[in-house]
């Protein structure tokens, strides 16, 4: 019976390793470097009844809110911070990390249409100094284990981390820094970190998600979870740009993939916001719809209808034009530092459609006396450029490079870490 049994246990092991092999090959067959696709719609151009824009006001005053509302209304539904009734921090551990961070939980009480909701943050932040640069992220599979094992459980892992195969299953499908950020790294460079999960509050489920507490609208079918993820990153924002201890000007937001697209709508939404990493957003992310060779937009909301308001589920080309592409998402940032991070075999998110968004993009960027995109070859990163972009070896993911280029790209554009390490240290 045992001798059964552990066959059964091999057998059924290596069918869930091959099933996640094939996962992989379809986000990880060759992206062809090719020929990039020709610009859309320069963003300056006239935009439905809108004159063209000829200088940075205009855009700021005229374009940029006619923008919004177009995203919102024809794309991902409504994005915004959701109202907290009250916010509770509760010190965790004043020395964690070695001694070198203290870790906070913050409990936001969110005004959801499903009645007052409880949306916890970690908050690691730096002990030696004050106003620190902040970093948002959600997490896929867990935080650093030493801050795991001190925070309520299992709030901070999906289900497919909460054992030792899927955790296996997990990094072998998405690289060896899906399962948890670099949280030391962070503060060590001088970052405050903000993570929280968004699936305890809008689960990356249609079911789930069509029964959460909590929607950017009151009605669901007028919403997406994009939205809602977005609006989780804004409600972050919005408790932590007041905090004596976080420099409000340089809060900058990670995602990756999915939450890429959520990154980019929250920052394109909300112009405080001082940064935005995105990694592998793909359609409807960073990566144009009507020229992409990867994942077509019929694909995406067939595959993830819960990510999108019903109106866009039933009519995917229907909700918008050709105009109206990712590029002037990207534009939407503009002057504010972009870094757009992509993979050689990452076929599904189309590097090069992300690369001509960006170029595309750098147009709004010349009207505020900045360059944007500044290398001609999308593997020749201009890290120092206000929008960066990379492709790495390997497939759809976050590895360990993600995350070095990511902090590199932000001391560079957050006034470098050696000037805020002194700071620090003479307690400024």
């Amino acid at each position: 019976m045992l001798r059964e049994w552990r066959r059964f246990h091999v057998l059924a092991t290596m069918a869930v390793l091959l099933v996640a092999i094939a996962w992989c090959v379809q986000f990880t067959a060759r992206a062809s470097p090719g020929s990039v696709p020709g610009p859309p719609t320069s963003p300056l151009a006239a935009f439905e009844g809108d004159l063209p824009v000829a200088d940075s006001s205009a855009w700021t005053s005229r374009r940029a809110p006619l923008l919004r509302s177009a995203f919102v209304e024809r794309i991902y539904g409504a994005a915004a911070p959701v109202a907290s009734a009250r916010a509770e921090y509760r010190t965790i551990d004043s020395s964690a990390l070695e001694r070198t961070a203290q870790l906070q939980l913050l409990t936001l009480h969110l005004d959801a249409p499903g009645g007052a909701t409880p949306f916890q943050v970690a908050l690691l932040t730096p002990n030696a100094g004050t106003r620190f640069p902040l970093l948002v992220l959600p997490v896929f599979c867990g935080l650093d284990s030493d801050v795991d094992a001190r925070l309520p459980s299992p709030a901070w892992r999906p289900m497919r981390c909460r054992t030792s195969l899927g955790r296996a299953l997990t990094q072998l499908s998405h690289g060896d820094a899906i399962l948890q950020p670099p949280l030391r790294a962070m503060i060590a460079r001088g970052y405050a970190v903000a993570v929280f999960y968004a699936g305890d509050i809008a689960p990356d489920d249609p079911v789930l998600f069509s029964e959460a507490p909590i929607h950017p609208s009151a009605d669901a079918q007028e919403s997406g979870a994009i939205a809602a993820w977005a609006s989780l990153y804004l409600s972050v924002f919005e408790a932590l740009h007041t905090n004596p201890r976080i420099a409000p000007s340089l809060i900058a937001v990670w995602g990756h993939s999915r939450y890429g697209k959520a990154a980019l709508l929250a920052a394109g939404v909300d112009p405080r916001i001082g940064a935005v990493i995105a990694n592998q957003s793909g359609t409807f992310g960073a990566t144009l719809s009507s020229a992409t060779r990867g994942e077509t937009t019929a694909q995406i909301v067939r595959r993830f209808p819960h990510w999108f308001p019903a109106r866009l589920a039933a009519s995917p080309r229907g909700r918008y034009s050709d105009e109206l592409d990712q590029h002037l998402l990207l534009a939407l940032l503009a002057p504010r530092p972009i870094l757009l991070g992509n993979a050689g075999l990452d076929r599904w998110s189309d590097p090069a459609a992300s690369f001509s968004a960006a170029r595309s993009a750098s147009e709004v960027y010349a009207l505020f006396g900045r360059i944007g995109l500044a290398q001609d070859d999308m593997r020749l990163p201009q890290m120092s450029a206000e929008i960066a972009f990379y492709v790495r070896p390997g497939g759809h993911g976050v590895r360990s490079s993600d995350w070095d280029r990511a902090l590199d790209f932000l001391d560079i554009h957050f006034n470098a870490a050696p000037s805020r390490a002194s700071a620090a240290s003479r307690g400024v």
